[in-house]
């Protein structure tokens, strides 16, 4: 690497498998696509003490302490960003992309080069009092860190207005960047067995993620003679996992509980459809692999969904009907196979063309070059 190239710091909470979820997932795969970029020298800032990349992506790594996860966890992760901006006075990067709240204490000395990236927006979309109340710190938090960046990534969809209203009159700019995925050239061979319609949902068992809704459709049809027109396997786990247990467990629906790569792969070749009836999202990444794997796509019309499904490859649902779902559902089974195949096959495109991590990394580093007047 030459001293020419744009050093870009990626400024992180966790990489996967190191720490689970989808920011950390997306760390990781970020990380090791730009590092294979031309002209971009990478460091990755992380709480792990043991080394996260392998050594021919030549990325330099910055451990520093984690938070204590048996302290207040604000105040835990403002400390932590305290450790970050060090962590920056030291590497005095060309450009710096913050993953949630990691760059906070500080954040306006880096304004001229900060990049964040809030992700689903979670905090927004809380349905009960409870969730509002426990979003409202982090509501605040956030509008704080944003204000004073450079740029904002958005998901693109429903988030961008969100953000762009944070960001009113502070000078930041909104860029979209959609979530990516790893696509086969040549998705697996669509199951063309026109009955029973093979549906898989992969989520937490929460109530956000609609399973209620799932379950009450599954339920009936079952009571409706059709048990066998749509069979469900349900791929996770979670604190919803018990009770759905102890009510029953309909006889068209399977859990699988927890699945891990392969296994999870396997189900979505298992699959006509995957479905997630979600209350709020930011953009799934479960629908980005089902559809990179030609498979048609169920999904709430919440976040960034709209990115990614429309009627060629699938179906949005009004977030919290059920009443919709079930004629999703039941027209997706007596559709012909040939036309299941059919928007299978343009999920695939739709990922080739906009949703692959080449793609998207593209367009981090045009980004990032704006950012640094390069």
């Amino acid at each position: 690497m030459s001293r020419s190239d744009l050093h870009v710091v990626l400024c992180t909470d966790g990489v996967f498998p190191h720490a689970m979820g989808g920011m950390q997932r997306h760390s990781r795969l970020l990380a090791e696509h730009l590092a294979r970029t031309p002209g971009i020298r990478l460091t990755v800032v992380h709480p792990h003490t043991e080394k996260v990349f392998g050594p021919d992506l030549g990325i330099t790594e910055v451990p520093i302490a984690d938070i204590d996860p048996q302290r207040f966890y604000l105040r835990e992760l403002y400390r932590y960003s305290g450790r970050v901006a060090q962590a920056l006075d030291r590497e005095r990067p060309d450009v710096i992309l913050s993953q949630g709240f990691s760059v906070w204490q500080g954040a306006a000395r880096f304004r001229d080069r900060l990049v964040v990236h809030p992700h689903g927006l979670e905090m927004f979309q809380g349905l009960s009092f409870r969730d509002k109340a426990i979003g409202w710190p982090f509501r605040i938090i956030l509008r704080w860190i944003l204000r004073r960046s450079r740029v904002c990534i958005s998901l693109g969809g429903r988030l961008t207005p969100i953000l762009k209203h944070l960001t009113n009159g502070s000078g930041a700019v909104v860029a979209v960047i959609p979530n990516a995925v790893e696509p086969p050239a040549v998705p697996p061979a669509y199951p063309m067995e026109a009955t029973p319609l093979r549906v898989l949902f992969v989520g937490r068992f929460a109530f956000n993620k609609g399973l209620d809704l799932l379950l009450h459709v599954a339920r009936r049809l079952e009571g409706a003679g059709r048990s066998a027109d749509v069979l469900f396997k349900l791929a996770g786990d979670g604190p919803l996992m018990a009770s759905i247990r102890d009510q029953g467990v309909p006889a068209n629906v399977q859990l699988l509980g927890k699945v891990n790569d392969e296994q999870l792969f396997e189900a979505y070749r298992w699959c006509h459809a995957l479905v997630l009836p979600t209350r709020f999202e930011g953009m799934p990444t479960v629908v980005l692999e089902a559809m990179a794997q030609g498979r048609v796509a169920l999904v709430s019309d919440v976040g960034a969904s709209a990115e990614l499904v429309d009627p060629d490859n699938g179906t949005l649902l009004p977030k919290g009907d059920a009443e919709a779902l079930y004629k999703a559902l039941v027209d997706l089974a007596a559709a012909p196979s040939e036309e299941r195949a059919k928007m299978g096959a343009a999920g695939h495109e739709r990922v080739l063309a906009r949703f692959t991590w080449e793609v998207c990394t593209d367009q981090f580093v045009a980004l990032f070059r704006q950012v640094a007047g390069r």
